[in-house]
């Protein structure tokens, strides 16, 4: 230890250089994980505005979009799930908003599905520019890969509900 204390004056130079780098590299990796913890918050407000704007528009009734169900699992990178009012509704059944990103040859798409235990499972829309280009992405969408997605659904509630 007697030794540690006693460095010359080109090791403790070096030692403060390597010491000041570090710091440097260890406070920009403490700013971006703060700042990626903060813009999780705003993208999960963002997509339920989506899944809202997805459902103003949906024929068979009329839903509000509520909290945020966290899903900890690996769907999370490619899915959110949201709890759906249904306006009018007397039963005290639960409806989810899903947006899952799926892929197709115009490359991936957020696509707007509503799931209830009863009723199961219904495709709702794309959230794509309003739903302007949804003739053009309903062409482009093979069945096989919708129906894997209405297949992963009631999956993918489960891992919300078990939070």
């Amino acid at each position: 230890m007697r030794r540690f204390l006693n460095l010359d004056n080109k090791s403790k130079r070096i030692l403060k250089n390597f010491l000041i780098f570090f710091g440097l590299i260890f406070g920009m990796a403490a700013i971006l994980v703060i700042f990626s913890l903060a813009a999780g918050n705003s993208w999960k407000i963002g997509l339920a505005v989506e899944v809202q704007s997805v459902l103003d528009s949906y024929p068979d009734g009329q839903y509000t979009v509520g909290k945020n169900l966290e899903l900890k699992s690996a769907l999370s990178t490619s899915s959110a799930v949201y709890s759906l009012i249904k306006k009018d509704e007397r039963k005290n059944e639960k409806y989810y908003g899903i947006i899952v990103r799926i892929p197709s040859v115009l490359g991936p798409l957020p696509a707007v599905f509503i799931y209830n235990d009863s009723k199961g499972v219904s495709f709702a829309g794309y959230a794509v520019d309003n739903g302007k280009a949804e003739e053009t992405v309903d062409i482009r969408i093979a069945n096989s890969i919708m129906s894997y997605w209405e297949e992963m659904i009631p999956k993918i509630i489960e891992k919300a509900e078990a939070n």
